[in-house]
């Protein structure tokens, strides 16, 4: 049966639910790791407040992008969007990483 104007199909509910879930939670992680060492580095934050800061953050970053991923018109563009941020922040957490010691 072929979904009505309007409607999105299974396959689009599906990318959908990939990237509200564990999409989501790989981006968040690596934002929370970068908040984390940008306190804790950047800001001269205590390493635990940092991280306690961070994870906080975290909550709603979540929660603000698994909203995202169901209002967006195009999962496709959601995907790249993912991508191209946990590029970012992977390449980002790296070099920090490479440059000093861990949190």
């Amino acid at each position: 049966m072929k979904p009505r104007s309007g409607t999105i199909g299974r396959g689009e509910i599906a990318a959908r639910l990939l990237a509200a879930i564990p999409g989501n939670y790989l981006l968040t992680s690596l934002a929370t790791a970068c908040l984390a060492r940008l306190l804790w580095q950047g800001l001269g934050v205590d390493p635990a407040n940092a991280s306690v800061a961070a994870t906080l953050t975290s909550f709603l970053l979540f929660a603000v992008l698994a909203l995202v991923a169901f209002g967006v018109r195009s999962a496709g563009r959601l995907w790249l969007w993912l991508a191209g941020s946990g590029l970012l922040l992977g390449a980002g957490l790296w070099i920090s990483l490479m440059a000093g010691a861990r949190l």
